[in-house]
């Protein structure tokens, strides 16, 4: 039995309905087929993922099909550790609290089921909401986990929870909690603290109510009083600064080769169709020193050799980065991270190659500058193509990034994306339209722009919403690079090689899997594909 366990933090699942698009009928695919491609591929019967096509050529058998030990050695995104988990666990311990992190509930459900067991005073279960998009998927998870122990105290936190509450209040939370079984939520952005206080008020080392940014349900949670705490603004958090570097003293049994790691927070850029400024904080970057105590610590794990850096400017400013690469050349290891190119020249990319970068994240957006000029991106076309002509000399690769549809954009502007990725032989791109956001600079011009809606569904001048995913399944018909699906993006590609995969194989693989979907796109029945037979022998 282990009766010290505070929290069990659930990080990741699988967030897409497979099963829900499994079922649309194939006949009918000009309705739907904008939602499907190029996410998923149809493969014997059903529309899967692009890892799961793998997996039944690799393995004999979807995900769906595997025991929860084979789904741990099958191919799926989410069993690629995510930050939030290993970071909450680095930054609890200090303060004595231990924690179980659950890395992808889909592979890992038994590890679960063993850990709350074995706990004389069940824990409290933490479900990390980055990836979620809706309470449908949030609700789907702690019904799943509430199957297992009807009382069991539930808290929610992370970007979702976090989102909720920009434009709307606290006190909306009571009916969704009661609804899904929700005990707890936290609902402010860089909530760590508040995390750790409400563990101390469980102890009995703290009162509740003094929990800073909290909706909770005392009582049973049908008829239970709803309660708010004080909502305060947190300073963010940053994993190197502010934890001790003790990554190899917890017991991480997901962990492959690949760990993910931040050394800044906030964003010193304010793109226009980007809420990270709003809602991250001011811009704070870690000293030399905290990075480097930190790589010596997770060095010491003796799988890890590769990391992601999930800074959204890493790069910036300039003299750091080239001090920070100055840092990685003396050490093993292999990594990606995102890349400002208009930033780069000749020097600093040989030595990003020389100190081990595999592969980087660019987030273009757009070809156009007219596009760039009214997405406040601060960089040219002429820019961007420089600098991925020197990621091409240099051979590290990449994934360009565009957004389509963004006011301004037109059928020239989209034309010039497309002479853009031919022109500079970009290897790896991803097309994904343009989001609205409330809470963004270009929401403050709507009227300029003509732009109405919200979210995925918007128009204004130049440009409609379903004219953008008519545009972005024609682009991905015509264009010959190697598209790959933006939802995954560059932890698609650093995943697989994980797995042992390199770029070469990963471009091989992507490209049977396009030709594949730009075959379904072209043909007029779905259902008469040999593809749409229906999977009728597992694998043994």
């Amino acid at each position: 039995m282990d009766d010290q366990l505070d929290l069990i933090l659930v990080t990741q699942s699988n967030v897409v309905d497979y099963e829900g698009f499994g079922n649309l009928p194939l006949d009918r695919s000009d309705l739907y087929k904008h939602l499907v491609y190029p996410r998923m591929v149809l493969h014997e019967g059903r529309f899967r993922s692009h890892l799961d096509y793998i997996n039944r050529r690799v393995h004999g058998r979807y995900f769906d099909q595997g025991s929860m030990a084979q789904r741990r050695e099958m191919l799926n995104i989410w069993n690629l550790p995510s930050m939030a988990g290993v970071h909450l666990i680095n930054y609890l311990a200090q303060f004595g609290y231990r924690v179980r992190v659950i890395n992808n509930l889909d592979s890992e459900w038994d590890w679960f089921e063993e850990a709350y067991r074995n706990c004389r005073r069940p824990p409290l279960v933490g479900i990390s909401s980055t990836f979620y998009l809706s309470w449908k998927e949030v609700g789907g998870v702690a019904k799943r986990l509430r199957a297992l122990d009807p009382e069991m105290d539930i808290v929610l936190g992370g970007a979702f929870a976090n989102a909720e509450t920009i434009n709307g209040d606290p006190a909306a939370f009571a009916q969704r909690m009661r609804r899904y079984g929700i005990r707890y939520v936290l609902h402010a952005f860089n909530s760590e603290t508040d995390l750790r206080d409400l563990l101390a008020a469980r102890r009995g080392n703290a009162a509740i109510d003094a929990v800073r940014n909290l909706a909770r349900i005392d009582g049973k949670l049908a008829g239970g009083s709803f309660e708010l705490g004080p909502k305060v603004w947190n300073e963010p958090l940053l994993s190197l600064k502010d934890c001790p570097p003790t990554w190899d003293q917890h017991h991480l049994p997901f962990l492959n080769r690949t760990i993910q790691i931040r050394t800044a927070s906030g964003c010193p850029f304010a793109c226009a169709f980007c809420s990270y400024p709003t809602t991250a904080g001011p811009w704070q970057t870690v000293e030399a020193d905290h990075v480097r105590a930190h790589l010596d610590s997770l060095m010491r794990i003796g799988s890890i050799d590769r990391i992601i850096f999930i800074d959204d400017t890493f790069n910036v400013p300039p003299h750091r980065f080239r001090e920070l690469i100055k840092i990685f050349a003396e050490y093993r290891f292999e990594w990606f991270s995102f890349l400002r190119v208009q930033y780069v020249d000749d020097e600093v990319v040989r030595m990003m190659k020389d100190s081990g970068c595999k592969g980087v994240y660019l987030g273009i957006e757009s070809a156009s500058d007219k596009v760039l000029r009214n997405m406040n991106k601060r960089a040219t076309s002429r820019q961007f193509a420089e600098g991925v002509q020197l990621l091409n000399k240099h051979d590290i690769d990449y994934l360009a990034a565009f957004v389509l549809g963004f006011p301004g954009e037109d059928d020239g502007t989209i034309q010039e994306n497309i002479d853009f990725i031919r022109d500079n032989g970009v290897r790896f791109y991803s097309l994904k339209e343009f989001y609205y956001m409330p809470h963004t600079l270009v929401h403050e011009k709507r009227a300029e722009y003509g732009l109405t809606g919200m979210g995925n569904k918007w128009s204004h001048a130049t440009m409609s919403h379903e004219q953008a995913s008519r545009i972005k399944l024609e682009m991905f018909q015509a264009i010959e690079s190697t598209h790959i699906d933006p939802d995954t993006s560059l932890w698609y590609m650093a995943y697989l090689y994980d797995q042992g995969y390199d770029f070469a194989q990963i471009r091989q693989w992507q490209a049977e899997i396009n030709a594949l979907m730009k075959r379904q796109l072209a043909a007029g029945n779905l259902a008469a594909l040999p593809e749409a037979a229906e999977f009728t022998q597992a694998a043994e």
